[in-house]
């Protein structure tokens, strides 16, 4: 009965329910139903990113389409923003056009007093670019020995960045990149610089820089656009990283504590979502961390399309503060996604699968199943089983990950 309740209240947040599986208890799937995969609206511009990268989640057409983007262009343009109400309808998707705008609402970098969005932008980019020449722009033998560590560790990551993405590639956003995370790294000196960070700043350049460029997202070339726009978009990515992290910072600070309990929490999961999967891991002699410490750190980035990213980012700044939780019940869904194929694999074969998932060929359609289950399994479980703490057995000390047996 307070399942079938808890079901109840997943509907009226607008939810689709999963189909049960055999091999799960209590409520997991392998094909379940999408989570209001028609996400309402259609393109009201021609100024797209172009849906071979970007797969606009605003498909299709009819009244349901419609009235998503009535109510996305009603909220945006009220005096005060509802962010109550823009988080409920944003969790299934926003349309292309409308994210830069949302997301820096979301994500709690724009005011929701629309007066004051024009001066508290102008404000922080200034204030952003005040930091360049007081914190970058310096000669080496003015940093000290950490924060040169520091730069050379971010030098080494900004090519890494999304290499099958272009335009992250073209030596303005390389710069930029290097610039804000090197800054990000010197005024947080409690975690300083990660790696991985570089990841995480992806979503927010794509969606800012779409704001100025057009046509489809392979053929950008940022070069072309002039310094004061890069420095606004840098500038906006620099506050909204600062937003995003603010809420996930342990998973960054030494030890890196907060990804630890996450795996913990995640294996905790699937030993009550899916026994046979749970069983079948633990035959194995698999340890989550070998492959669910980059899925938190990179907050499942790296192990989808970059065309997906921006749908994901969606539903996470959505969720806000309840972010960091959310994240692990769609990693525990994510792996979920997988569980008849690994049921056939020995340990080898299910390491170098899960450190590299065939994710390719995922579409936005194929995200939201693991989405919609994920939210379905957080207010199942939500105050629960997953709430009991690790025992000291459970962290890894000095925080480096477990090496895949030989």
């Amino acid at each position: 009965q307070q399942q079938q309740q808890q079901q109840q209240h997943v509907h009226a947040q607008g939810v689709s329910p999963p189909i049960p599986s055999a091999s799960s208890s209590p409520s997991t799937s392998h094909t379940p139903s999408r989570a209001h995969s028609s996400n309402g609206g259609t393109r009201s511009q021609p100024h797209s990113n172009g849906s071979s990268t970007t797969n606009s989640p605003f498909q299709g057409s009819g009244k349901v389409l419609g009235h998503r983007l009535e109510k996305f262009n009603k909220l945006l343009a009220a005096p005060v923003v509802d962010l109550h109400a823009l988080r409920e309808l944003s969790w299934n998707g926003i349309p292309h056009h409308l994210r830069p705008e949302c997301w820096r609402l979301l994500v709690g970098y724009a005011p929701a007093d629309r007066a004051q969005e024009p001066r508290v932008l102008k404000e922080q980019r200034a204030k952003y670019t005040r930091m360049i020449p007081e914190l970058y722009d310096r000669p080496d033998s003015e940093r000290s020995e950490s924060e040169k560590a520091a730069l050379r560790q971010v030098i080494v990551d900004a090519p890494r960045t999304a290499p099958h993405v272009p335009f992250f590639h073209f030596a303005s956003v390389q710069k930029s990149l290097e610039r804000l995370l090197y800054i990000w790294g010197i005024n947080h000196p409690e975690s300083g610089y990660v790696q991985g960070m570089n990841d995480l700043v992806t979503p927010f350049y794509t969606v800012f820089l779409s704001e100025h460029l057009s046509d489809d997202l392979e053929s950008w070339q940022p070069d072309y656009l002039p310094m004061n726009v890069m420095l606004d978009v840098e500038a906006d990515c620099y506050w909204c990283l600062c937003k995003l992290i603010s809420g996930v910072q342990d998973q960054y600070t030494y030890a890196q504590p907060g990804i630890q309990r996450a795996v913990f929490k995640i294996h905790e999961l699937i030993g009550l979502v899916d026994k046979d999967l749970a069983k079948k891991m633990e035959k194995e002699e698999v340890d989550y961390i070998q492959f669910a410490w980059r899925w938190i750190n990179c907050l499942l980035l790296r192990e989808l399309p970059f065309r997906l990213s921006l749908r994901l980012w969606d539903t996470y700044l959505a969720e806000d503060t309840r972010m960091c939780e959310f994240l692990i019940y769609a990693c525990g869904s994510f792996l979920e996604q997988w569980s008849k194929e690994l049921m056939s694999m020995d340990f080898q074969e299910m390491i170098m699968f899960l450190q590299k998932p065939p994710t390719a060929s995922w579409d936005e359609a194929t995200l939201e199943v693991v989405l919609s289950r994920a939210i379905q399994w957080l207010y199942i479980w939500d105050g629960s089983a997953l709430r009991q703490p690790m025992r000291p057995e459970h962290y890894i000390h000095g925080g480096a990950p477990a090496q895949p047996r030989k």
